[in-house]
């Protein structure tokens, strides 16, 4: 298992991406879809604010393994549907 340093780090490095790529597509799009943009860009900073919260906070009992587990599961999943959130916004 990655070191807690690490899964944060892998944290901050997603949210950083998905930041650049909203600011990306806010610079390139047209303007209708600013307040979608703005909904994601909330979004990635809940969820990178959430997840740093858990990895901070583990559980006193229980599998440690899966807890940390669940987490890197969750923030990739979170991440995925965010990209398609902002890659649908295209479509419209």
């Amino acid at each position: 298992m990655a070191s807690c340093r690490d899964l944060k780090k892998d944290i901050n490095f997603l949210a950083n991406q998905m930041i650049v790529e909203c600011f990306s597509y806010m610079e390139y799009s047209p303007i209708s879809n600013y307040e979608n943009v703005l909904d994601i860009l909330h979004d990635v900073e809940q969820l990178r604010i959430n997840l740093l919260f858990k990895v901070n906070n583990p559980p006193e009992n229980g599998s440690i393994k899966k807890y940390y587990k669940d987490i890197i599961t969750e923030m990739y999943d979170m991440n995925i549907k965010l990209l398609e959130e902002l890659n649908g916004l295209s479509e419209n």
